[in-house]
């Protein structure tokens, strides 16, 4: 096969091999270079660190047949027809969607209600724009293992539903009850946004998570994707809550749509990710009654946080200085904390998906390039431009092989844990005929 249907090295998918070096499948010696990345997988097996446990056997596939290899091949090969398609349960997100629109619908009937249609559908438009900037982040985080759209959706409608409106009803009673309890002194509304809204709102949003978490463990795969589940329940609760605000002081919006809006949209997310945290955390624990402890540890920080931005901008004033030092302290800083959070946990993401692909690398089915390129938002990048050389058909391969490969690395991190035991090799049974078939797929549209 000629160089020439790749592109040339650093720019493009696949690299292939030096010329005369073989593919190798099962237990054939690999070649002098793979020696040694084999021995640095190894090392990775003997680690206790961070999403790693005591590593499970060598994965108990067969090498993949030949049309499936990963490396270049002498001459085409057919595709076998695709295997029936794995239709996945969504009982449970039916019944969450469910209750959650019906609960946002509700809230949004009771504003038109008491506010008038033009407030708020004014409102309305207006917190768009914190959302779009909030949810943009959000976003651009979960580019590195994309969470199923129909559990991001029931994530939004729970925090801009159901927890909007259980908080809409107890936050003024829990408020005084608890400020009762304690003698603080603190008047109804005081009390209502010092005590009732942190430890009310979250609580609600909190349950969701916990929900998403309990029902749909599998699609729970580490930090990241907890803090991403998190965010997106508090990007819709402040978008309802915002509509709210925007309603209720429409007199003076413009100041209330500029501290809300532009300059203190991630509050909630600041909140609500310590929860996300936390399970995330507890994921990754080979102990699967983690998340009872560090649940709690999470919605402690959690009402804490919102606690003391609802405490401060309390008694603080009105005054510009108070503002800035409730911003800058209570918002952006924090904010500031979390942002180098995530791109740590990026990075370390980036050592479980590279550890967890290498398994496969000995047995045939993941070449070291593509365990590379798979690494690389870039790379990815790359690989679906060099793949659409083939049309769609090798466009959409690129994107449904990247999608198994790293959802395979990830159900391989599920037996490190041992939290979803058969269901697990299950899963990588699936992927890795998915990974084989969109393989030969692309290859097949672009001639390699």
């Amino acid at each position: 096969m000629s160089n020439q249907q790749f592109p040339p090295s650093g720019q493009g998918y696949p690299q292939q091999p030096p010329q005369g070096q073989q593919p190798f499948h099962g237990h054939q010696q690999p070649p002098p270079g793979q020696q040694q990345f084999q021995g640095q997988q190894q090392h990775f097996h003997g680690q206790q660190g961070y999403g790693y446990g005591a590593a499970p056997p060598q994965p108990a596939v067969a090498a993949p047949a030949a049309q499936y290899a990963p490396m270049p091949q002498s001459q085409f090969m057919p595709v076998r027809p695709p295997a029936p398609v794995r239709r996945r349960r969504i009982a449970a997100e039916v019944v969450l969607l469910s209750v959650g629109v019906a609960a946002l619908l509700f809230v949004v009937f009771l504003f038109t209600l008491s506010f008038g249609t033009g407030s708020t559908l004014q409102a309305f438009i207006l917190a768009l724009i914190p959302l779009l900037i909030v949810g943009s982040a959000v976003l651009l985080v979960d580019r590195w293992e994309p969470e199923p759209r129909l559990l991001l959706i029931v994530a939004f409608v729970w925090g801009g539903g159901v927890a909007v409106f259980m908080s809409s009803l107890l936050n003024s009673v829990v408020g005084p009850a608890l400020a009762d309890a304690l003698g603080t002194g603190l008047d109804p509304d005081a009390a209502s946004a010092i005590l009732g809204a942190p430890v009310v709102e979250e609580f609600w949003k909190g349950l969701g998570l916990l929900l998403i978490f309990l029902l749909r463990r599998r699609q729970f795969n580490g930090p990241v994707d907890g803090i991403v589940y998190a965010s997106v329940i508090a990007a819709a609760f402040a978008f309802v809550e915002n509509i709210q605000y925007f309603a209720v002081y429409e007199e003076t919006v413009t100041g209330t749509f500029i501290i809300r809006g532009l300059v203190s949209p991630f509050g909630h997310l600041i909140y609500t990710a310590c929860m996300g945290l936390a399970l995330g955390l507890a994921s990754r624990s080979r102990n699967k009654a983690a998340w009872v402890w560090m649940m709690p540890l999470g919605y402690v920080a959690a009402a804490l946080l919102h606690g003391l931005w609802n405490g401060l901008a309390t008694f603080l004033g009105g005054g510009i200085g108070a503002l800035v030092i409730l911003v800058v302290f209570v918002n952006w800083l924090p904010l500031a904390v979390w942002a180098f959070i995530v791109v740590w946990l990026r990075r370390k993401e980036i050592e479980v998906l590279r550890s967890r692909l290498s398994d496969y690398v000995p047995s045939g089915w993941i070449a070291p390039h593509e365990v590379d390129m798979l690494s690389s938002l870039r790379a990815r990048k790359q690989a679906r431009d060099w793949a659409s050389r083939g049309g769609p058909t090798g466009a959409k391969a690129m994107k449904e092989f990247q999608r198994a490969a790293v959802a395979l690395a990830y159900a391989r991190q599920d037996l490190y844990t041992g939290h979803t035991g058969i269901r697990a090799r299950q899963d990588e049974l699936a992927l890795l005929e998915d990974v084989g078939r969109s393989r030969a797929q692309f290859r097949a549209a672009v001639g390699a």
